[in-house]
């Protein structure tokens, strides 16, 4: 019963690659309600579709000047040095070339055997001077709005209270996360520096989604499982002022329940994530050499 369903797409996949993936790909549409721009945001990243995730955080004309603006980028941008090309191709070959999951974790395994005899008593330290470090690197980061930091600094909160030291020394949950590493690094194709650096925006987008599609996974192997969170966002409007809505977001993250506020900006009826917006504006009115993809 399910074979023509199976055909149909078979053969809208075979168009997708005759004529190109952008000539498959529907730009998303951001609702007109402020807690369905929430919810389809959430649904995005679940579906690791960041493409979708960036159209629905944009007004489409800020969109196509930043997809605009990212390829003026990648014409002007240096090349890279030898010694970033050598360094990034060493760590590809690693994840890519034949037995790279047994190499990877004979390389692994004394160090996992030092950290064993070493995390011990001193973890209740090392837990206090990680949690410190990450809000730290938080606060330090520029580019992070408010609200972007208090998320973040929630989701330490919540990983530095579950994480305990034996999930670091686990050789059996190492060896499953090397093999998804080495899985996810072969299937985003991108063996040389060059081949990276000269995504476009969309297609870095796909590339991006990959590589969230196997983080995913690892924490799935550790006991995380982001896309049941994913599931679980749940959104309410605290505040409209004009065509700004403040949101109060929530979704269940190990045993706890992660806590933040989002602002959602109205343009033409429909709502986006502010940040996303303000952010864009400040990047396209930079002189071209300043902005980089």
């Amino acid at each position: 019963m399910f074979r023509p369903a199976f055909r149909l797409a078979a053969l809208l996949l075979v168009g997708c690659l005759v004529l190109g993936l952008g000539a498959c790909r529907r730009a998303a549409v951001a609702p007109g309600d402020p807690v369905a721009a929430v919810q389809g945001l959430a649904e995005a990243v679940r579906d690791n579709d960041l493409v979708r995730y960036s159209q629905l955080s944009l007004p489409p004309a800020l969109h196509r000047r930043l997809e605009e603006r990212w390829k003026a980028n990648l014409a002007v941008a240096p090349a890279p040095t030898e010694q970033q090309r050598k360094e990034y191709t060493r760590w590809m070959q690693r994840f890519t070339e034949a037995e790279a999951e047994a190499k990877l974790y004979r390389s692994l395994d004394p160090k996992l055997k030092k950290i064993e005899a070493e995390i011990g008593t001193q973890w209740p330290l090392m837990q206090t001077t990680a949690g410190l470090f990450i809000k730290g690197t938080i606060e330090a980061n520029d580019r992070l709005s408010d609200s972007e930091k208090a998320h973040a600094r929630a989701l330490g909160d919540v990983f530095m209270a579950w994480l305990k030291p034996e999930l670091l020394t686990d050789r059996a949950l190492a060896r499953r996360a090397i093999a998804v590493m080495a899985i996810t690094a072969r299937d985003l194709q991108l063996p040389t520096l060059e081949d990276s650096r000269r995504l476009e925006m969309l297609p870095a987008m796909e590339k991006a989604g990959l590589a969230l599609k196997g983080l995913k996974e690892i924490g799935r192997i550790y006991g995380v499982d982001a896309d049941a969170a994913l599931a679980g966002v749940q959104a309410r409007v605290t505040d409209v002022d004009g065509d700004i809505a403040t949101m109060a977001v929530s979704y269940p993250l190990l045993g706890r329940q992660v806590e933040f506020e989002l602002e959602l900006l109205r343009r033409d009826g429909r709502w986006y994530r502010a940040d996303a917006v303000r952010q864009a504006e400040a990047e396209l009115a930079q002189p071209l050499s300043q902005a980089g993809p």
